[in-house]
C-alpha cells in the first residue's frame, strides 16, 4: 500500500473506531447474511469475539506501514482458524462483509477508499491463508506419519472351501 492509501485507511478507521462495537456488529451481520453456513462456527453470544475483532483490526490499522511485523501473528491466527472450521473461501466472504460494514458506517466512502480498504484487508487475509495452508499441510503430515508407523497389512486369502457359493 502507498503511504497515501495507508493515511486514508487510518483516517477512515479513526472515525469508525469511535463506535467500534457498531462496526463489529455490522461486520458479523453482513457476514452471516452473505454466508449463513458460517453462523454455527461462532458462539451464540458474539460480544467477547467482537472485542477481539475490534482489537485486532485496530492493531493492524495502526501498523499498516509495517505489515511484515504482523505477518507471523496473522499466520498463527490463520492456523487457529483451521481448527475453528474456516475455509479459504470464508476469508473472501469476511473481506466483503468488512468492506460492506465499513461502507455502511463511512460518510466519506468513495471508490478510492474502497480500494484502499480492500488492499488493507487483503494484506491481512493473505498471511492468514498462508498460516491456514501450513496448518493443513502439517495435519496431512501428521496423518501420513500414522500410516508409516503402522506395519503394512497383508491380505489373507481364504481357502476355497470357505468362500460362499
Amino acid at each position: 500500500m502507498t503511504p497515501d492509501a495507508i493515511a486514508r485507511v487510518k483516517a477512515s478507521y479513526d472515525t469508525l473506531a469511535r463506535d467500534a462495537l457498531a462496526l463489529s456488529t455490522r461486520f458479523y451481520e453482513e457476514m452471516f447474511r452473505a454466508a449463513p453456513k458460517l453462523r454455527p462456527l461462532f458462539p451464540a453470544d458474539l460480544l467477547a469475539l467482537q472485542g477481539h475483532f475490534e482489537a485486532a483490526l485496530s492493531l493492524v490499522v495502526r501498523n499498516l506501514q509495517e505489515m511484515s511485523v504482523l505477518a507471523q501473528p496473522l499466520r498463527d491466527l490463520g492456523a487457529a482458524h483451521v481448527g475453528w472450521g474456516a475455509r479459504p473461501d470464508d476469508y473472501l466472504v469476511a473481506r466483503e462483509a468488512l468492506i460492506a460494514a465499513i461502507r455502511s458506517r463511512s460518510a466519506a466512502w468513495d471508490e478510492t477508499l474502497e480500494q484502499d480498504w480492500r488492499a488493507a484487508i487483503t494484506g491481512i487475509i493473505v498471511p492468514m491463508l498462508e498460516g491456514a495452508a501450513v496448518e493443513t499441510a502439517m495435519a496431512a503430515e501428521r496423518l501420513a506419519s500414522t500410516l508409516e508407523a503402522q506395519p503394512p497389512r497383508t491380505l489373507q486369502a481364504k481357502p476355497p472351501s470357505t468362500l460362499e457359493r
